[in-house]
C-alpha cells in the first residue's frame, strides 16, 4: 500500500481541527509546561485539542495543563475538564457565574499502561481500566 505526500500533509492538518460546536471559532495557540494546545471558545466552553506528541499522556496531567492554557487565555476559572488526553472541553466559570454544565457521557473509561516491559521489537505491560 502506498501513500502520497499530500495525503499524509491533509491527515496531519486535520490534527487541530475544531470539533462539533466549534467550527467558525477562531483558534489561540498555548504551550503549558510543555504541552501545546489549540484552544477556541464558545460561550463558557472551551475546546482544547493537544497539537504536540507525548509519550503515553495521562489524562489528569494533560487535562490540568489545558484548563491552565484556558484560564490564561480567559482570564476565567475552569470548572470541569471532559474528553481524553488528545482532545477536551472545559467548562468556565467568568464573572462569577456558573460554569455550564459537564456533557453527559454514557461510559468513560480511564485506562493505564503499567510494568511495560519491552525486548527487542516486542513489549508488554497490564492495562488497567476504570469508570470515573
Amino acid at each position: 500500500m502506498r501513500f502520497s505526500p499530500q495525503v499524509l500533509v491533509l491527515g496531519l492538518a486535520a490534527c487541530s481541527a475544531a470539533g462539533p460546536g466549534f467550527q467558525g471559532a477562531d483558534p489561540v495557540i498555548r504551550e503549558v509546561e510543555g504541552s501545546r494546545f489549540t484552544l477556541r471558545f464558545r460561550g463558557g466552553i472551551a475546546e482544547a485539542i493537544r497539537t504536540n506528541p507525548e509519550w503515553m499522556p495521562r489524562f489528569p496531567d494533560i487535562a490540568r495543563k489545558a484548563a491552565l492554557a484556558a484560564q490564561a487565555e480567559t482570564a476565567c476559572r475552569a470548572a470541569w475538564v471532559e474528553g481524553d488526553p488528545a482532545m477536551m472541553w472545559i467548562g468556565l466559570s467568568c464573572n462569577g457565574a456558573r460554569a455550564p454544565k459537564m456533557p453527559r457521557r454514557k461510559r468513560t473509561l480511564y485506562c493505564d499502561l503499567e510494568d511495560l516491559q519491552a525486548r527487542g521489537d516486542l513489549a508488554r505491560g497490564a492495562l488497567t481500566c476504570s469508570k470515573r
